[in-house]
C-alpha cells in the first residue's frame, strides 16, 4: 500500500513537472511589477493593458518561433518593499526570460543591483530617472526619453518660447521627484545661469500638504514645473488657481497625462504636460494608429492613453528583440538582439540605437497642452541629455 502511494505520488510530480516543461518550452515568460492598485494605479493598469495589447496581437498570429508570450504582472502599489518582494519571486521562482515595464522610480531604484546580479534584462521601465541610465547598467534597457530631458524641454519652452524665467518646482519627496527637481534646476542653471525661486513637496501616496501650496503661492511664480502624480498635482493645481496664483503649470509624462486631464476639468486648460510618446490624435504614425485599432479589438470598453501608448511601444521593441534573438531564448541572447538596434522605428517616426555600451532608446519630447480636455501639441524637440556631463 506505501509502495503504491508512493508510486502513485511519483507519477504525479512527474506528470506536474512535465506539464510544466512542455508548457515552458512552448511559452516565452517575460514578468512585470507594477502599481495595479492604490493611488498610481492608473499608469500600472494602462501600462500593462497596453503592452498586452500587442502581446495578445502577435499571440493570435502564431507568436514568437510557435512561442506565445505569456507576460506574468504582479502588482506592487508603487510600494518600494513589494517590488523588491516581486522582484525575488521573479527571480527565484518564476524565473521569466526578462523583465519589462517596471513603473516608477522609488520602485524600481531599489531592485537594479538584483537584476545585475541575477543577469535579467530589464526593458521599457517607465520611469525617466537618472539612476537608470547613469552610470551604465548592462541588463537596463530604457526605452523612454529621460526626466532630465523632459524637464529642459520645459525649462527651455518657458524661458525662450513663454519668456518666462520666475519658476517654481513642486515634487513628489521620494528619488522620483528628486531626479525631476535635480533636472529642472540643472536646466536653469546650466543654459540660463538662473535659479528657481521657490520649491516644495509632498509625500507619494498623499494630497499636496496647505504649506506647499501656501510656499509656492506666496512666492509668485510665472511657471511651476512638477514632479508628481495625477492625484497630487490636480490637487496642487486646482488650490493654487483657487488663492488666485496666475501661473503656466507643467508636468512631466509621469503624472499619467489622461487621468490629470479628467481630475482637472475646466482647470485643465492651459497645462503643459511633456509627453514621451505621440499625441493620440497622430494616426498617421503607423504606431498609434495600430495601437488605437487593437485596443479596440483587445480592449473595446477602454479608451486609448499616453501610457498605454507607451506600453504598447515597449512591448513592440521586445517583440522586435525576440525575434533578432539567435538560438535558444537566454537572457544573453536577448541582450545581444538588443545590441543589434541601429535606427529602429517602433512606427513613431522616431528611432532607437543600442550598443555595447549605450541603453538610451528615444530621445524626443512631445510638449503638449490642455484644452477642453484634449491634448494640443505645441512643440516637438530632439532632447538627450548626456548625463556624465553634469
Amino acid at each position: 500500500m506505501i509502495l503504491k502511494k508512493l508510486l502513485i505520488g511519483a507519477i504525479s510530480i512527474f506528470g506536474i513537472l512535465f506539464s510544466y516543461s512542455v508548457k515552458a518550452e512552448n511559452t516565452i515568460l517575460l514578468g512585470c511589477s507594477a502599481a495595479m492598485s492604490g493611488h498610481a494605479g492608473f499608469l500600472g493598469q494602462n501600462l500593462v493593458m497596453g503592452m498586452k495589447t500587442y502581446f495578445n496581437y502577435i499571440n493570435d498570429q502564431g507568436g514568437i518561433n510557435g512561442k506565445k508570450i505569456k507576460l506574468v504582472v504582479m502588482d506592487d502599489q508603487y510600494d518600494p518593499p513589494q517590488t523588491v518582494r516581486n522582484t525575488q519571486k521573479f527571480i527565484n521562482e518564476i524565473k521569466p526570460l526578462a523583465l519589462i515595464g517596471y513603473v516608477g522610480t522609488p520602485t524600481t531604484v531599489k531592485i537594479l543591483n538584483m537584476i545585475s546580479n541575477a543577469h535579467l534584462p530589464l526593458i521599457g521601465p517607465f520611469t525617466g530617472a537618472h539612476q537608470l541610465r547613469c552610470p551604465y547598467r548592462r541588463y537596463v534597457f530604457n526605452i523612454r526619453n529621460s526626466y532630465w530631458a523632459e524637464t529642459a524641454a520645459l525649462v527651455e519652452y518657458a524661458v525662450d518660447v513663454l519668456k518666462k524665467d520666475k519658476i517654481a518646482v513642486f515634487y513628489q519627496n521620494d528619488a522620483y521627484g528628486l531626479t525631476g527637481y535635480k533636472g529642472t534646476v540643472r536646466a536653469l542653471a546650466v543654459k540660463y545661469n538662473k535659479s528657481i525661486i521657490a520649491e516644495a513637496v509632498y509625500t507619494r501616496g498623499k494630497l499636496a500638504p496647505k504649506e506647499a501650496i501656501v510656499k509656492i503661492c506666496k512666492a509668485k511664480p510665472e511657471v511651476v514645473i512638477m514632479i508628481g502624480t495625477y492625484d497630487a498635482c490636480s490637487d496642487f493645481i486646482k488650490k493654487c488657481k483657487a488663492r488666485g496664483l496666475k501661473a503656466v503649470f507643467m508636468n512631466i509624462s509621469f503624472v499619467g497625462p489622461t487621468k490629470l486631464a479628467k481630475l482637472l476639468g475646466p482647470d485643465g486648460n492651459g497645462v503643459i504636460v511633456s509627453q514621451v510618446v505621440p499625441p493620440l490624435f497622430e494616426e498617421e504614425l503607423p504606431a498609434v494608429r495600430e495601437y488605437k485599432q487593437l485596443m479596440q479589438k483587445y480592449f473595446s470598453n477602454k479608451r486609448p492613453t499616453f501610457v498605454g501608448l507607451e506600453g504598447f511601444i515597449d512591448a513592440k521593441v521586445m517583440v522586435e528583440a525576440l525575434r533578432r534573438c539567435h538560438g535558444t531564448f537566454t537572457s544573453e541572447n536577448l541582450v545581444m538582439a538588443l545590441e543589434s538596434f541601429k535606427e529602429y522605428d517602433p512606427g513613431i517616426g522616431a528611432t532607437i540605437d543600442y550598443g555595447p555600451h549605450d541603453r538610451e532608446g528615444l530621445d524626443v519630447i512631445y510638449l503638449t497642452q490642455i484644452q477642453n480636455g484634449h491634448f494640443n501639441l505645441i512643440k516637438k524637440v530632439k532632447k538627450q541629455i548626456h548625463l556624465y556631463i553634469y
